[in-house]
């Protein structure tokens, strides 16, 4: 477990007590999900927030799941170790079930703040409104991020196609370093947007309630450890993003220039070259890049 790190499981550690400690109890007070006895059967009195729920809850547990088996983890062992499966499988097909989730989650949770009789107080439909654009937003760019990496990636292997073959122009050589920086800045932000789906758009809602349990209805508490947690939460998306990009600094690849060295995140994605159609969650990067990228 190679991305295993205090900051990963300190924000695991707050989703997991989010998920299956607080809310469930809340939950079944409100029959969103509960067993009838007299017809032996699993029951909702509202599929809307059901539904709402369920693409929360697993946005959320694949993003503790992908930012720590990326595809450079080459195995993940089945609990029992019943079976080994190829992390990058599970990194790629977990990414496309959370983007799924995740769309799913704001078209229902912007039904519920805005479409029914009665909705929830104006402020807190504005302020969870908000959180679901952030979410959104990061969703879409990350995604965007994967999908223009993919293009360039194409764009660099038929560059250095050329200049293997003795074909290169002075043009093309320049190209290739644009297209290579390109690359480096597409990784980078998906990347990016997807730790801060984890860290900001899951982990801001979980450490609200957090704050709110510990501070028991104390208003000036419960507005310092808002703010603390929230700080937290960016400082720990922050850590997570550099432990990413610059873990494994001595595995690169040896410069073909003075002026050119290698990102990397070379060595955190260099596994996933079999893996084609990648999306959310997902990242391959097996090229060189130039230092003065961003």
């Amino acid at each position: 477990m190679k991305h295993l790190n205090v900051y990963w499981v300190l924000a695991t550690s707050l989703g997991l007590w989010f998920l299956f400690l607080h809310s469930p109890p809340i939950l079944s007070e409100r029959k969103v999900l509960y067993w009838n006895n007299e017809n032996h059967t699993l029951e909702t009195n509202d599929a809307p927030f059901l539904l709402h729920l369920i693409g929360s809850y697993l946005i959320y547990l694949i993003c503790m799941l992908n930012t720590l088996y990326t595809p450079s983890c080459s195995t993940l062992t089945l609990i029992g170790g019943t079976a080994v499966v190829k992390a990058r499988c599970v990194h790629v097909w977990m990414g496309r079930c959370a983007m799924i989730a995740g769309y799913l989650s704001f078209a229902l949770g912007v039904y519920l703040a805005w479409g029914q009789h009665e909705t929830p107080p104006l402020g807190f439909s504005v302020g969870i409104t908000i959180g679901g654009i952030a979410q959104l937003y990061y969703q879409f760019t990350g995604h965007y991020a994967i999908c223009e990496y993919r293009r360039l990636k194409q764009l660099v292997h038929s560059l250095e196609h050329q200049e293997d073959d003795g074909q290169s122009q002075p043009s093309s050589v320049g190209e290739l370093e644009d297209a290579t920086d390109k690359m480096q800045n597409a990784l980078h932000r998906h990347i990016y947007s997807m730790l801060a789906i984890f860290l900001l758009a899951c982990g801001i809602p979980a450490g609200m309630r957090l704050s709110g349990d510990i501070s028991r209805g104390n208003g000036i508490a419960n507005s310092i450890l808002v703010i603390l947690v929230l700080a937290s939460l960016v400082m720990m998306q922050r850590q997570m993003y550099r432990h990413f990009v610059h873990k494994n600094e001595p595995e690169q690849r040896e410069p073909r220039e003075d002026t050119t060295s290698y990102s990397t995140v070379e060595t955190l994605f260099n596994s996933v070259d079999a893996a084609e159609g990648e999306t959310l969650f997902s990242s391959k990067f097996r090229q060189p890049l130039l230092s003065n990228s961003g």
